[in-house]
Protein backbone atom coordinates (compact mmCIF):
# COMPACT_ATOMS: atom_id res chain seq x y z
CA UNK A 1 0.00 0.00 0.00
CA UNK A 2 1.10 3.70 -0.52
CA UNK A 3 0.96 5.56 2.42
CA UNK A 4 0.98 8.94 1.74
CA UNK A 5 2.40 11.63 4.72
CA UNK A 6 0.68 15.08 4.15
CA UNK A 7 -0.26 18.03 6.55
CA UNK A 8 0.50 22.23 6.24
CA UNK A 9 4.06 23.09 6.09
CA UNK A 10 5.17 23.29 9.40
CA UNK A 11 3.81 20.29 10.75
CA UNK A 12 6.58 18.30 11.21
CA UNK A 13 6.07 16.13 8.43
CA UNK A 14 9.94 15.99 7.48
CA UNK A 15 10.40 15.34 11.26
CA UNK A 16 8.38 12.72 11.80
CA UNK A 17 9.18 10.75 8.54
CA UNK A 18 13.14 10.94 9.45
CA UNK A 19 12.52 9.29 12.83
CA UNK A 20 9.87 6.72 11.82
CA UNK A 21 12.61 5.90 8.65
CA UNK A 22 15.16 5.22 11.68
CA UNK A 23 12.87 2.95 13.54
CA UNK A 24 12.00 1.22 10.57
CA UNK A 25 15.28 0.57 9.41
CA UNK A 26 16.13 -2.85 8.34
CA UNK A 27 12.76 -3.84 7.93
CA UNK A 28 11.73 -4.78 4.56
CA UNK A 29 8.46 -4.39 4.56
CA UNK A 30 8.28 -0.71 4.45
CA UNK A 31 10.22 1.55 1.43
CA UNK A 32 10.63 5.02 2.06
CA UNK A 33 10.35 7.49 -0.90
CA UNK A 34 12.91 10.64 -1.96
CA UNK A 35 10.63 12.99 -2.97
CA UNK A 36 12.03 15.75 -6.09
CA UNK A 37 11.58 19.28 -5.44
CA UNK A 38 12.94 22.08 -7.71
CA UNK A 39 14.60 24.09 -4.62
CA UNK A 40 18.16 23.71 -3.72
CA UNK A 41 18.62 21.19 -1.06
CA UNK A 42 18.66 22.36 2.84
CA UNK A 43 15.90 22.53 5.56
CA UNK A 44 16.98 18.72 6.75
CA UNK A 45 14.65 17.24 4.19
CA UNK A 46 15.46 13.69 2.48
CA UNK A 47 14.76 14.73 -1.28
CA UNK A 48 16.32 14.75 -4.29
CA UNK A 49 16.40 18.85 -5.79
CA UNK A 50 15.85 19.45 -9.69
CA UNK A 51 15.70 22.60 -11.23
CA UNK A 52 12.60 23.33 -12.96
CA UNK A 53 14.12 22.49 -16.79
CA UNK A 54 14.93 19.04 -15.22
CA UNK A 55 11.92 18.38 -13.49
CA UNK A 56 9.96 19.05 -16.55
CA UNK A 57 11.56 16.77 -19.03
CA UNK A 58 11.29 13.54 -16.23
CA UNK A 59 7.51 14.70 -16.31
CA UNK A 60 7.51 13.82 -20.18
CA UNK A 61 9.67 10.47 -19.62
CA UNK A 62 6.56 9.29 -17.32
CA UNK A 63 9.95 9.23 -14.28
CA UNK A 64 6.96 10.05 -11.67
CA UNK A 65 3.76 8.27 -10.52
CA UNK A 66 2.13 11.56 -9.10
CA UNK A 67 3.88 14.66 -9.27
CA UNK A 68 2.56 18.47 -8.43
CA UNK A 69 3.31 21.75 -7.70
CA UNK A 70 2.25 23.91 -4.46
CA UNK A 71 4.24 27.26 -3.37
CA UNK A 72 6.00 27.87 -6.78
CA UNK A 73 7.54 24.54 -6.45
CA UNK A 74 7.07 20.92 -8.44
CA UNK A 75 7.46 17.69 -6.30
CA UNK A 76 7.12 14.48 -7.77
CA UNK A 77 7.27 11.00 -6.51
CA UNK A 78 9.42 8.31 -8.46
CA UNK A 79 7.35 6.30 -10.88
CA UNK A 80 9.57 3.41 -8.79
CA UNK A 81 6.99 3.39 -6.13
CA UNK A 82 4.99 1.04 -8.34
CA UNK A 83 7.84 -1.25 -8.53
CA UNK A 84 7.73 -1.45 -4.65
CA UNK A 85 3.99 -1.73 -4.50
CA UNK A 86 4.19 -4.48 -6.39
CA UNK A 87 6.46 -6.57 -4.37
CA UNK A 88 4.28 -6.49 -1.67
CA UNK A 89 5.99 -2.97 0.25
CA UNK A 90 3.91 -0.25 2.46
CA UNK A 91 5.87 2.58 0.52
CA UNK A 92 5.98 5.83 2.39
CA UNK A 93 6.24 9.08 1.04
CA UNK A 94 6.09 13.01 2.20
CA UNK A 95 2.85 13.96 -0.08
CA UNK A 96 0.74 16.65 -0.52
CA UNK A 97 -2.90 17.11 0.47
CA UNK A 98 -4.20 18.45 -2.92
CA UNK A 99 -2.74 15.11 -4.56
CA UNK A 100 -5.12 13.50 -2.66
CA UNK A 101 -8.18 12.71 -5.14
CA UNK A 102 -5.70 11.67 -7.52
CA UNK A 103 -3.71 9.18 -5.44
CA UNK A 104 -7.14 7.89 -4.58
CA UNK A 105 -7.97 7.55 -8.07
CA UNK A 106 -4.94 5.80 -9.07
CA UNK A 107 -4.18 3.62 -5.48
CA UNK A 108 -7.20 1.64 -4.12
CA UNK A 109 -4.96 0.76 -1.14
CA UNK A 110 -3.99 4.44 0.11
CA UNK A 111 -3.34 5.57 3.67
CA UNK A 112 -3.26 8.68 4.23
CA UNK A 113 -1.34 9.99 7.22
CA UNK A 114 -2.66 13.90 8.09
CA UNK A 115 -0.26 15.18 10.80
CA UNK A 116 -1.40 18.22 11.98
CA UNK A 117 -0.87 21.30 14.64
CA UNK A 118 -1.90 24.66 15.73
CA UNK A 119 -1.74 27.61 13.45
CA UNK A 120 0.92 29.48 16.29
CA UNK A 121 3.20 26.33 16.38
CA UNK A 122 2.61 25.92 12.30
CA UNK A 123 3.90 30.01 12.18
CA UNK A 124 6.75 29.28 14.73
CA UNK A 125 8.19 26.20 13.33
CA UNK A 126 8.38 28.36 9.70
CA UNK A 127 9.91 30.85 11.11
CA UNK A 128 12.67 29.01 12.68
CA UNK A 129 13.18 26.77 9.91
CA UNK A 130 13.97 30.23 7.75
CA UNK A 131 12.81 29.28 4.39
CA UNK A 132 9.86 32.15 4.40
CA UNK A 133 9.88 35.31 5.95
CA UNK A 134 6.94 37.27 6.83
CA UNK A 135 4.10 37.13 3.92
CA UNK A 136 5.22 33.82 2.70
CA UNK A 137 4.28 32.40 6.09
CA UNK A 138 1.01 33.84 5.99
CA UNK A 139 0.25 32.86 2.39
CA UNK A 140 1.65 28.92 3.97
CA UNK A 141 -1.13 29.12 6.97
CA UNK A 142 -3.81 30.42 4.90
CA UNK A 143 -3.42 27.54 2.21
CA UNK A 144 -2.72 25.04 4.92
CA UNK A 145 -6.35 25.89 6.28
CA UNK A 146 -7.90 25.59 2.90
CA UNK A 147 -7.15 21.81 2.82
CA UNK A 148 -9.84 19.12 5.09
CA UNK A 149 -9.56 15.39 4.96
CA UNK A 150 -11.40 12.94 5.87
CA UNK A 151 -12.66 9.55 5.45
CA UNK A 152 -11.82 5.79 6.51
CA UNK A 153 -8.31 5.51 4.82
CA UNK A 154 -6.80 9.11 6.50
CA UNK A 155 -5.48 8.56 10.40
CA UNK A 156 -4.38 12.00 11.73
CA UNK A 157 -1.85 12.73 14.11
CA UNK A 158 -1.18 16.04 16.07
CA UNK A 159 2.13 16.51 16.02
CA UNK A 160 1.85 19.64 18.16
CA UNK A 161 3.83 18.77 21.35
CA UNK A 162 7.46 16.73 21.49
CA UNK A 163 7.98 15.10 17.73
CA UNK A 164 8.76 11.84 19.72
CA UNK A 165 5.15 11.51 20.66
CA UNK A 166 3.48 12.38 17.10
CA UNK A 167 6.83 10.06 15.73
CA UNK A 168 5.46 6.79 17.87
CA UNK A 169 1.80 7.20 16.62
CA UNK A 170 3.24 7.31 12.84
CA UNK A 171 5.53 3.92 13.38
CA UNK A 172 2.78 2.14 15.33
CA UNK A 173 0.23 3.53 12.45
CA UNK A 174 3.28 1.80 9.68
CA UNK A 175 3.38 -0.83 11.53
CA UNK A 176 -0.30 -1.66 11.82
CA UNK A 177 -1.09 -1.61 7.96
CA UNK A 178 1.82 -3.65 7.22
Amino acid sequence: MLVLVVGPSGAGKDTLLTCARTALAGDERFRFVRRVITRPPGGGEDSAFLTEEAFRTRIAQGAFALHWQAHGLCYGLPADIDTWLAQGRVVVANGSRAIVPEARRHYPHLKIVNVTAPPAVLAERLRQRGREAGEMVSDRLQRGGAFELGGPDVEDIDNSGPPDVAAEQLIRTLRGWA
